[in-house]
């Protein structure tokens, strides 16, 4: 009884802020400050408030942030590690959300910040294979058709090439090599499928935004080190397909 009436204690609580308290899920771990920026906010306590009631703490807000970069180190003019302190370069004020992502255990990844779904990437030879080039227009004609077909892969039919921005958004300016965070690289050997490891070519990747400044390029990023360029649409380049934000 006691525990009911610190719950129901909370939800009257939470009422006096426009705020229904609901039964936590279990997306992530997240207390007090959840994405290092040395603030607290209400959403972040309303994470701690749902872990107090017994729950997983989890985001109330169905809204989406800009994924910071990953870089958590500074350095000097030549290239030397430094302390952050006092620096202001990014890997001081890391603004943007923390790079924070779930693996959904059925060969896809989704952006805690950006709510996108991706696809990971096998080295089984398969459809989602790292090392399958496709020309731009094959991308869209092979590719995300070949996604979509019969029930969709994953059981979605609605997969589609990410923008430019997009495809930005999964770098991990802290790692090169590949520049992504480990839910994209991880036990990457030859035969692993999409739900055994997840892999990334340190290539290029086609986006769907064409370079403006010459239409017959589109932009790709560069894993190897998250540099971009404008691409003859004719190239051979790795593909990543993604769900969701529209």
């Amino acid at each position: 009884m006691k525990r009911a009436r610190t719950k129901a204690a909370m939800v009257v609580l939470l009422w006096g802020f426009g705020v229904v308290w609901s039964p936590p899920r279990a997306v992530g771990q997240c207390c007090g400050d959840c994405n290092g920026d040395g603030q607290v906010t209400i959403d972040e306590i309303l994470k701690a408030v749902n872990r107090a009631l017994g729950g997983t703490c989890t985001s109330q807000s169905g809204g989406q942030r800009f994924p910071a970069t990953g870089q958590t180190s500074c350095w000097d003019p030549n290239g030397t590690v430094i302390a952050c302190s006092g620096t202001g370069q990014d890997g001081q004020i890391q603004a943007g959300g923390a790079l924070a992502y779930v693996d959904n255990g059925d060969g896809t990844i989704t952006d805690l910040n950006t709510h996108l779904m991706w696809e990971k990437k096998s080295a089984d030879g398969s459809i989602h294979g790292w090392d399958n080039p496709y020309t731009w227009a094959g991308a869209f004609t092979t590719f995300i058709v070949g996604l979509n077909a019969g029930g969709g892969f994953a059981g979605h039919t609605d997969w589609r090439l990410p923008n430019v921005k997009e495809l930005q958004g999964i770098i991990n300016y802290q790692n090169v090599v590949p520049a992504v965070s480990a839910a994209f690289n991880a036990n990457c050997a030859p035969g692993c499928t999409v739900t055994t490891c997840s892999c990334t070519q340190s290539g290029g990747y086609w986006s769907s935004t064409t370079y403006q400044l010459g239409p017959n390029s589109a932009w790709s990023v560069f894993f190897l080190d998250g540099g971009m360029n404008g691409n003859d649409k004719r190239d051979g380049l790795s593909v990543r397909a993604v769900r969701g934000g529209s």
